[in-house]
């Protein structure tokens, strides 16, 4: 089963870091991953979040006017049992 992600991209790892630590002191569960294959950004890394809680996370850093480059909703692929 996958799991269905959004993803904010920034355009630089600082602002990413930035929205990191926004997203943390809020108490949204997040994730620094790499940019996803296949997006083209500038920034190497990028934020991601539960789908469910997506809209909290954007509003979050919307208000710190920490705001994505672009939102992306990311299927991820379940990782086969070993």
């Amino acid at each position: 089963m996958s799991a269905r992600r959004s993803v904010f991209l920034f355009p630089t790892t600082h602002a990413v870091m930035r929205a990191g630590q926004l997203l943390e002191g809020a108490g949204v569960a997040h994730e620094i991953i790499p940019r996803p294959k296949g997006v083209d950004a500038d920034c190497g890394i990028a934020v991601a979040v539960d789908t469910l809680v997506g809209e909290a996370a954007l509003a979050v850093l919307c208000e710190n006017r920490s705001e994505p480059s672009r939102v992306l909703a990311w299927e991820t692929p379940s990782r086969k049992p070993q």
